[in-house]
């Protein structure tokens, strides 16, 4: 039965606490906000819009000011501008969001490149650049401006002309933590010059405690756009752009908050997991707090109905579930590699011999610590792809550390994670589940493990030979072949045994298309070295194949149908020789056949 997860949710982009806003639909400056400074200077004009006109032949400066208080945490400023007239950097506006005997943070809308920057002043000092704004902003039209302030010292710059779709950030500042002040005051301040008579125009200001709601037309704001349950705990989130889970927390009625939350294979994706189990054909009402766009800092709070159901029809937004929890035995460790080349790096292979669809979400793998205990766990929540049955997962801390060393079949299968440090002599390497560290699977794993002939074992994998088999025999372990590389990361074994493998077989050289001839072979067993040569009629040694390779229990040996002096060989009858022979029991097999070069 084919299981459906429907869910049916808002997004509410709903800021704190909004102190203030202000449209200017009054006939008084004073109609909905009580404005101090000069009120005088000022007037509403028919537009509804905030004006001031400079005095020609006089220079100075004109402001209002209104009473607001600091959260100390997350702040949100947001106002319309516009000037009529080419600014310079004495005749510009400013939006004094911050102020205190000794520090002052302040927007400039307009210099001497019409830029909307943020600055910073601090007592008697020159006032510093924080953040750059784009050129060309402010001339003879409406500009959205938005400044942000999370945790109390990361400042965001936000601006949107009447041309654009949506804010683009201007840049990102950050300070230590300001002083909280109880009570203080946003300013809109006038600077004009006696040369020129200069319009300034404001509109639509707000103020709040937290991070407002986006803006209408604003599409910075990260929206749900999928939801999958992982397994019988844990669901993942898809959004369309990156959050911020750095404070958030989620809830479901009747299971509490989640115990654990974190990114997926990037921001977008959301992966929480619950203690306790998510029960097939219920419903469930989930509420996500304190999450936020990551871009924009924009809060997002999420309210969902969830119902999980099987075989519905024709369902709303049908989310299939990935699989359950993989249990004990049905995720295996089946190749190492503890030492790999100089330059290259450690992997880890999983292989699904369940038969079903796996996930690794809620797993992880730690070294087991002498004592017993489980050294520090390294999650794999951050693979989300479903692992088929009979499907393979290569780990590493560095896939550029693997793919020039081995053959590569499925890129796809390789993923760069932390992962602990292999030891290359030995060490006990364990798969479980956090939540309960019910342990998957564990090897103690040993350089003796390696075939006795393998001097060298750098860059040589341990390889699994029967999946079925136990993994903590050491029979059932041997060093990956020479013919495949020494490795075999993401795709089936050299040294992997079948379940009903064939007697021993041997294929004489088969010339194919590309010029080489391939000479193919099933063994019963694994840890055979191969001695493999080529005769003429009169016994005469023309070429080696292969000295003292170890193979796997299927493959091919490749000929270049050259002797020993790189010519190729004639047209004509000659003799392959083949021996085998096996470190472990001490068999040998011989093959002996003729063959025709055409």
């Amino acid at each position: 039965m084919k299981q459906i997860l429907l869910f049916f949710g808002l997004l509410l982009p709903i800021c704190t606490f909004s102190q203030f806003k202000e449209s200017f639909s009054g006939t008084e400056i004073t109609s909905s906000n009580p404005w101090e400074g000069n009120v005088d200077m000022f007037t509403i004009n028919s537009s509804g819009q905030l004006e001031f006109v400079s005095p020609l032949g006089e220079a100075g400066e004109a402001s209002l000011y209104i009473p607001i208080s600091y959260s100390g945490d997350m702040m949100s400023w947001k106002i319309d501008v516009s000037l009529g007239f080419k600014a310079t950097n004495a005749n510009n506006a400013r939006i004094n969001v911050y102020m205190d005997d000794d520090i002052l943070y302040y927007i400039q809308i307009g210099n001497n490149t019409n830029q909307i920057s943020l600055y910073t002043k601090e007592g008697a000092k020159s006032a510093k650049l924080c953040i750059k704004g784009r050129e060309s902003l402010t001339v003879g039209k409406f500009t959205s401006v938005r400044l942000t302030l999370k945790d109390g010292k990361c400042w965001t710059l936000y601006t949107q002309t009447s041309g654009e779709s949506s804010y683009h950030e201007e840049g990102s500042y950050t300070m230590k933590h300001i002083p909280v002040q109880p009570k203080a005051q946003m300013q809109i301040l006038c600077r004009y010059i006696k040369s020129r008579i200069s319009d300034f125009y404001f509109d639509n200001i707000e103020v709040s405690e937290g991070i407002a709601e986006s803006s209408p037309g604003e599409s910075s704001e990260a929206e749900l756009v999928n939801v999958k349950q992982l397994n019988s705990y844990e669901l993942q989130f898809v959004f369309s752009s990156p959050v911020d889970i750095s404070k958030a927390f989620c809830t479901i009625d009747n299971l509490g908050d989640a115990i654990h939350i974190s990114y997926g294979k990037d921001q977008s994706i959301v992966n929480v997991r619950f203690s306790n189990r998510l029960e097939n054909e219920t419903d469930y009402y989930l509420e996500w707090n304190n999450l936020f766009d990551l871009k924009s800092g924009i809060r997002i709070d999420l309210a969902l109905e969830i119902y999980f159901d099987n075989e519905s029809e024709n369902p709303e937004n049908p989310i299939e579930i990935a699989e359950l929890d993989a249990e004990p035995g049905e995720l295996i460790f089946n190749e190492l590699l503890p030492n790999p080349y100089t330059g290259g790096s450690e992997y880890i292979e999983l292989y699904n011999r369940s038969r079903r669809r796996l996930s690794l979400n809620g797993l992880a793998i730690a070294i087991r610590k002498p004592d017993g205990s489980l050294n520090t766990h390294y999650p794999l929540s951050g693979i989300d792809t479903v692992i088929e049955e009979g499907a393979y997962v290569l780990l590493s801390k560095d896939i550029e550390g693997v793919k020039p060393f081995y053959f590569i079949s499925s890129p796809d299968v390789l993923y760069e994670l932390k992962l602990p440090v292999l030891a290359n002599t030995s060490a006990t390497l364990v798969l479980f589940r956090e939540i309960d560290e019910v342990v998957i699977d564990e090897v103690s794993y040993s350089s003796k493990w390696h075939i006795a002939s393998i001097k060298d074992q750098k860059g040589v994998a341990l390889e699994r030979i029967d999946p079925n088999a136990l993994t903590q025999e050491m029979s059932n372990w041997t060093s990956a072949t020479a013919i495949a590389g020494y490795g075999t990361p993401g795709y089936q074994n050299s040294q992997y045994k079948k379940e009903n493998n064939p007697t021993t077989h041997i294929e004489p050289p088969v010339l194919a298309p590309d010029g080489l001839y391939y000479i193919r072979y099933q063994l019963t067993h694994s840890n055979y070295h191969c001695r493999a040569y080529i005769y003429d009629l009169n016994g005469r040694r023309i070429t080696e194949i292969a000295n003292h390779q170890l193979m796997g229990l299927e493959g091919e040996l490749v000929w270049n149908g050259k002797g020993s002096d790189g010519i190729h060989l004639l047209t004509g009858l000659y003799i392959i020789y083949i021996e085998l022979y096996n470190y472990n029991n001490g068999q040998r097999i011989r093959y002996k056949k003729p063959f025709l070069i055409q």
